[in-house]
């Protein structure tokens, strides 16, 4: 397979969420996956799917749409597989507090194996998340990147999610009104919702020293929610919908995202179960 740019890579990271709601309606929203719990020496880690609570809560059918894989384990792009779920295994985030959740992928690949189905995608891994250290050294206003399924939209044909690009608007290493998140100059739309965010630099990057020559990529956080006037033109925040509604509120391209340290926390869950099943 031919050599893949970091930008080509993480669009093969995430997944198209639609679901159907016990009240009748129907929605979409983004997810991502990620290996947690590396453990170098024993080759292992647990894989999991990251999205919001709100993409998923309620939903008695959950489709995720994943890319096939021929038998060289190379991505067929214009073909797709199509994961129906209809658990409710999701995993809350341990703070309920924080919009997000997550579900263990490690018996649904078992499963597929076993059917001899290939799909392919590329997991995040947890170094791309940035710990303080590394959080200090970036400015107040970063390029980002988000990748994601804004109104449910992708390239059906290439099955690839539509990238988008922004700035951050508050500082990285700040918590946002005093939580874990970070405030972005990005257009955000319902379907939005779970979308990784990175920090992209292919070929060159500012710091603090100058100009640096190289590759740069981090995790940076994602995606949940944004500002929005409503039609008497007063300011609210507000969880992206999953819902296509009728326009009452003018989204102002202000999102916020939940920082990627939020996601290491999942981890703890894995590790108690663990120590508790030894």
């Amino acid at each position: 397979m031919n050599k893949m740019s970091l930008s080509e890579m993480i669009t093969y990271s995430t997944v198209l969420i639609r679901c159907e709601y016990a009240n009748g309606t129907s929605g979409s929203g983004t997810g991502f996956i990620v290996n947690l719990c590396p453990d170098a020496e024993k080759h292992t880690c647990v894989p999991v799917l990251i999205t919001n609570n709100h993409v998923v809560e309620n939903s008695i059918k959950t489709v995720f749409e994943f890319c096939r894989a021929n038998d060289e384990g190379e991505p067929l792009d214009t073909e797709s597989f199509s994961i129906t779920y209809e658990g409710n295994n999701w995993i809350h985030h341990p703070d309920p507090g924080v919009d997000l959740r997550c579900l263990l992928l490690a018996e649904v690949l078992r499963t597929l194996e076993k059917r001899n189905i290939k799909i392919f995608y590329i997991p995040l891994e947890t170094r791309l998340i940035p710990n303080d250290e590394k959080l200090s050294e970036l400015s107040a206003m970063e390029d980002v990147v988000m990748v994601g399924y804004p109104i449910g939209l992708s390239d059906q044909y290439n099955h690839k999610p539509v990238i988008r690009r922004g700035i951050t608007s508050s500082h990285p290493r700040k918590d946002y009104q005093g939580k874990k998140e970070t405030l972005l100059d990005v257009a955000c739309y319902p379907g939005s919702s779970g979308s990784p965010v990175f920090i992209l630099n292919q070929g060159a990057f500012p710091t603090k020293e100058g100009i640096s020559v190289g590759n740069r990529v981090m995790l940076l956080g994602v995606l949940y929610g944004g500002h929005q006037f409503n039609t008497q033109g007063v300011l609210q925040f507000t969880n992206l919908p999953n819902v296509p509604k009728p326009v009452v509120q003018l989204p102002i391209n202000l999102g916020i995202m939940i920082k990627a340290e939020r996601i290491l926390e999942f981890e703890k869950l894995f590790v108690n179960k663990e120590k508790n099943n030894g």
